[in-house]
Parts: structure tokens; C-alpha cells; sequence
């Protein structure tokens, strides 16, 4: 496994591509985890102005234990593109044919997919690691009593996160190995994932389209319950559900094994 993850760290490294989008998703998901209460606030409530007949109270994004759940839900709108930074690298092994050049040094097929499954994996973690450390450090900050309880209580929406990210760059890799053209596979992602399945989940009744596969992974993290959803009433949910856990994580072991089997049928 080391010498699979050595020999894909060395190929991105080299990458200035790889690095230069790598940068710009951590310097987009900090100034956004950051920035988000102060945006709200100014942007969105001073607008209601002293007009506005409910009084509308500030946000409060970053205190514990809510901070995981608002800032893991706010993260989860960018998983799109590290799944973009998947399909093209992966695709762009088959348009180099590097993967070729790879099984022709000794790499078995199945070693190939396994070490583009340990890309998506570790890339995962990474982005987790960039939500966790901001958000602890503005927790830190703005709550104004500090306890191991209060800080641990959500802490469970990171590894909801982690599956989402996993899951949805497992879905990724499958598009990358079914197209190999980066173009098609950016395109066909894009595609799905804006548009496709909101169409096939607007026509199917909620409990079936609970088990789609962006839309399970999507249902991981709820909307938050901000002080302003509880003002008018709007409550959701709160916790991880085992359902959403257990279809994301059955989409992820098929859209690996359809790796599998598409490498394995097909000419490289």
C-alpha cells in the first residue's frame, strides 16, 4: 500500500495543475469557513433592516457544539470540486496512458485502482483535516465557555464529512474510468450532479429518492437549525441517520467494485 501511495504522491507532486486547484479549494474552504458568520450577517440580515416586523437575531455559526454541524454542511457545497480534481487526474492516466506505462513496470491492474481508491481516500481526509482545524479555531474563539463536552458533543458530523467526501469521490473515479476522456467525465459529473438527479428525485416520491446516490450522500449532513429556522418554526434534523450512513457507504463499495470491473473488461 506505501509503495502505491509513494508512487502516486510523487506523480501529483510533480503536478503544478495538481497543486495550483489544491490550493485554491483550501484558500476557498478557509476564507469560507471563516468569513461565513460575518457574510450572513452584514450581507444577508442587515437587509431586513429595522423594517422587518420579526426581529431577526444574528447568527452564531461558530460556537461549540453547532460549529461542526454549520461548518461540515457549508464544506459539503465544495465536494463537487475535489471530485473535478479526481476525475481529471484519473482520467488523464488513461489520456497519458501512464496507467499503461505502470502495469508495463510491474503494477497489476487491480494495484491501479487500488491506488487511485487510496487517492480518494487520503484527499478526503485532507479536506476533513482543513474543515476540522479552522473550525476548531474560530469554536475556540467565539464560545465563551469552554468544556470537553461541549466541544466533542457534535463531533461526529467530521466522519459523516469524511463518508460524504469518500463516497462522492468514489462516484468520481467510477465516471473517470468509465469515460478515461477528462472532458467527458467533468462534463458527465457536472452534468448528473447539477442537474440529472435532481430531475429523476423531483419525479420520484422522497423515501425512493432518499436512496439516490448524491442525494443519500447529501442527506449525511442536514440543513443546520441556525436561530433563525428556529424563529419561524423550521426545525431539522440534528443527527447522522443510520440510513443515509449505510446507502452512502453501499453507493461507495459499487461505484469501487465498478472500477474494478470496468479495468479488468476493458483494453488499457
Amino acid at each position: 500500500m506505501f509503495r502505491l501511495i509513494k508512487i502516486d504522491f510523487y506523480k501529483y507532486s510533480k503536478s503544478r495543475t495538481f497543486w495550483v486547484l489544491f490550493i485554491t479549494y483550501v484558500v476557498t474552504m478557509t476564507a469560507s469557513i471563516v468569513g461565513i458568520e460575518q457574510f450572513l450577517n452584514s450581507a444577508v440580515l442587515s437587509k431586513a433592516g429595522s423594517d422587518s416586523a420579526v426581529p431577526i437575531p444574528k447568527f452564531s455559526f461558530y460556537a461549540f457544539p453547532y460549529v461542526w454541524h454549520n461548518m461540515a454542511y457549508l464544506a459539503g457545497m465544495f465536494k463537487i470540486f475535489l471530485a473535478l480534481i479526481i476525475v481529471f487526474f484519473v482520467s488523464n492516466e488513461f489520456s497519458y496512458r501512464t496507467m499503461r506505462q505502470n502495469v508495463m513496470n510491474g503494477m497489476s491492474r487491480n494495484q491501479f485502482v487500488w491506488s487511485k481508491v487510496i487517492f480518494v481516500v487520503l484527499l478526503s481526509l485532507v479536506a476533513t483535516l482543513i474543515l476540522f482545524f479552522p473550525s476548531l479555531v474560530m469554536g475556540i474563539i467565539k464560545t465563551k465557555v469552554l468544556t470537553w463536552e461541549l466541544v466533542t458533543r457534535k463531533l461526529f458530523f467530521l466522519p459523516a464529512y469524511f463518508l460524504e467526501l469518500t463516497a462522492f469521490g468514489s462516484f468520481a473515479l467510477f465516471i473517470a474510468f468509465l469515460l478515461r476522456r477528462s472532458a467527458l467525465a467533468i462534463g458527465l459529473l457536472s452534468f448528473y450532479y447539477l442537474i440529472l438527479e435532481r430531475i429523476i428525485a423531483y419525479k420520484l416520491p422522497d423515501e425512493v429518492a432518499a436512496f439516490l446516490p448524491v442525494k443519500a450522500m447529501g442527506n449525511l449532513i442536514d440543513v443546520p437549525n441556525s436561530a433563525l429556522m428556529k424563529l419561524f418554526g423550521v426545525n431539522f434534523r440534528e443527527y447522522v441517520a443510520t440510513q443515509d450512513v449505510l446507502v452512502s457507504s453501499a453507493w461507495m463499495i459499487i461505484f469501487v467494485a465498478a472500477a474494478f470491473l470496468l479495468i479488468r473488461k476493458r483494453d488499457i
